[in-house]
């Protein structure tokens, strides 16, 4: 190419690479023809920020959160994908920076306000960006990981880096509940609460929030799992 510079984004490439296979010999796939589809209705400057009406809402704390909100697994790698191996890396690989905050843009743009991500390095790196750089608004649930010698430094990280609440990650609350330690979970959430944003405890067994009622302590909201119990993957021991 002479007389211009022409950097390839990602959409360019793939639409370009679409647009080939479309003129030779081989008829493109349904999901070829829907990727081609969806990006040929996107705009080619940047996304608007104006966000459709709320859906439906609930309240934690204080907060207003939509009654759907946004999961966090697939952004950071995790996936329930039975013995297909490859698929925690695939979601890594998609899952670029900037997938992440069209993803969180869309769901703004549909009315969703809140968004589950965990708490680590990349995940506020990412949000920093979102919020001061690209004009984002959601607001972080965020899920924290304390530990039994340091129930704080993972929630004073969420709470300093803008989360507006703060839950106690499922299978912390599991395996706290399974040992007999719910002083450790009562702990955590005094932490939270501590820090000014509203506490929640995660579980993936009912187990939990029983024993977090028997206990008699209050936290704010509960982040219970639905499903059933004797699914291809699931361990008694995990």
């Amino acid at each position: 190419m002479t007389g211009m510079n022409r950097a390839v984004n990602r959409r360019d490439f793939l639409k370009g690479t679409l647009a080939a296979t479309a003129g030779s010999a081989l008829a493109l796939s349904l999901e070829e023809r829907a990727l081609l589809a969806g990006i040929a209705s996107k705009p080619s400057g940047p996304a608007s920020q104006k966000s459709a009406d709320l859906l439906p809402t609930g309240k934690i704390g204080k907060r207003k959160v939509t009654r759907l909100i946004c999961g966090g697994n697939l952004i950071s790698g995790f996936a329930h994908s039975r013995d297909l191996i490859y698929v925690s890396s695939m979601l890594r690989h998609y899952f670029t920076d900037e997938k992440i905050w069209e993803t969180l843009h869309l769901c703004e743009e549909f009315g969703i306000n809140t968004a589950l991500l965990r708490t680590d390095d990349h995940v506020m790196k990412i949000l920093d960006t979102y919020w001061n750089k690209r004009g984002g608004k959601i607001q972080w649930l965020a899920q924290v990981y304390p530990k039994e010698g340091d129930t704080r430094t993972n929630i004073r990280k969420a709470v300093d880096a803008g989360a507006m609440a703060c839950y106690i990650q499922g299978d912390i609350g599991d395996r706290w509940v399974k040992a007999g330690r719910v002083d450790l979970i009562e702990k955590a959430l005094g932490t939270i609460k501590d820090a000014g944003v509203p506490a929640g405890v995660g579980g993936h067994s009912l187990s939990v929030p029983m024993a977090i009622e028997a206990a008699g302590l209050e936290p704010d909201f509960y982040m219970k799992t639905l499903h059933r119990s004797d699914y291809w993957s699931y361990s008694k021991e995990g």
